[in-house]
């Protein structure tokens, strides 16, 4: 539950702030390493919102559980299929995705970051 309130505390000053939710299914030392973590959540994003552009301190790997319709920030519709994976590496900025499905997108993440940095980033 954790990423749930660092997301939507995060992401205040949006609207989207209050329609997406994250929510953290696991959270793990990585084996050998201590500095970093693994968390692993739930992203649902209902119809019509947008998750903000933002960045991690370390990797995120997505897969969609839902069929995926959405608008990116250039205007282009993007679609996934059930189970196709995105990989996002540290620093990159992402994001930025309007849901236009009539349901809500879901995707489970897994982070790999560093232990005790902020979860997120705001790249907006």
């Amino acid at each position: 539950m954790v990423t749930g309130i660092l997301l939507a505390t995060v992401l205040a000053g949006s609207s989207a702030a209050q329609e997406l939710s994250s929510e953290e299914i696991r959270r793990v030392p990585v084996p050998g390493s201590g500095t970093m973590e693994v968390i692993v959540s739930l992203l649902t994003v209902p119809p019509g919102a947008r998750i903000p552009l933002h960045t991690h301190p370390g990797d995120e790997h997505s897969v969609a559980i839902t069929p995926v319709r959405a608008e990116a920030p250039n205007g282009q519709i993007v679609e996934f299929a059930v189970g196709q994976s995105l990989y996002f590496p540290e620093g990159q900025v992402h994001g930025g995705l309007t849901n236009l499905g009539e349901t809500d997108m879901q995707v489970v993440t897994t982070h790999v970051l560093r232990t005790g940095e902020p979860f997120l980033t705001p790249a907006e």
